[in-house]
């Protein structure tokens, strides 16, 4: 890895000074397929799905972490009646604003557009009852993992829940310099524990029903100790989808 890239950077800097590296990168940078509104894959749209029927309607307010050019942020509008979709590349928001403003005005209205770095959430206390996450927490430094796990928790309501999707740092996934900080399910399950969450569960395939995370790394484990790599799609293990709930001292 070229040692001036921003991501070599960002690996040896500060808090502070990874503020700004994010900024680089993901403000500076040009978005990918920005200027053009296109429907999700189909894998895509499977994927949009399976969260939409974990996630379930009915909510108040629900939040999404990363939300690039919008796709779920707009699916997400049909579960709460408000979805606040944060993102730190302005060229991605404008996307995600374009796309938004294509649904009915009822819909259209229940989305909130911010940019905002995941790791200092510019939020209240206890003001969402669900957080979202795909394809983000992996691109954080391993530092601010934590730092933005203790952020969610914060600003989710008592028993609020967060979905958390991401590749599996044992899943035989290639090399990627944006990815700092893969994790395991077991890893992740940790870290999220250690924030204040509990309850997590799982699909046990790649679809509910939802189990116990444990599950999936008990299985994860027997894989690794096997080396048996072709199994790890088919069983839902090659990447790592965690539901935890915010826990809440004195509760039952």
């Amino acid at each position: 890895m070229d040692r001036h890239s921003p991501y070599s950077r960002m690996r040896t800097a500060d808090s502070r000074e990874r503020a700004k590296i994010y900024a680089e990168i993901y403000d500076t940078a040009p978005g990918a397929n920005v200027g053009a509104i296109r429907p999700p894959s189909d894998r895509r749209r499977r994927r949009l799905a399976l969260y939409s029927r974990i996630i379930g309607p009915g909510h108040e307010a629900i939040l999404e972490l990363g939300c690039g050019s919008g796709d779920l942020t707009c699916v997400l509008a049909g579960l709460a009646r408000r979805v606040v979709g944060i993102d730190m590349s302005g060229a991605s928001l404008n996307l995600a604003r374009r796309r938004a403003a294509l649904l009915t005005s009822n819909m259209a209205q229940r989305v909130q557009l911010v940019k905002m770095n995941a790791v200092s959430l510019e939020f209240t206390p206890n003001n969402f009852d669900y957080a979202v996450s795909t394809s983000m927490i992996e691109h954080l430094h391993p530092e601010d993992v934590d730092a933005h796990l203790r952020e969610v928790w914060r600003v989710l309501k008592p028993f609020g829940r967060y979905l958390v999707w991401c590749p599996n740092r044992l899943g035989h996934h290639k090399f990627r310099p944006d990815h700092l900080s893969m994790m395991s399910y077991g890893e992740l399950r940790e870290r999220m524990r250690q924030a204040g969450f509990a309850g997590f569960s799982s699909p046990l395939l790649n679809r509910p029903p939802m189990v116990d995370a444990r599950y999936k790394v008990g299985l994860e484990q027997i894989l690794t100790r096997l080396r048996i790599g072709m199994l790890w799609s088919h069983l839902g293990v090659r990447n790592v989808l965690l539901v935890a709930s915010k826990r809440v001292a004195g509760a039952g």
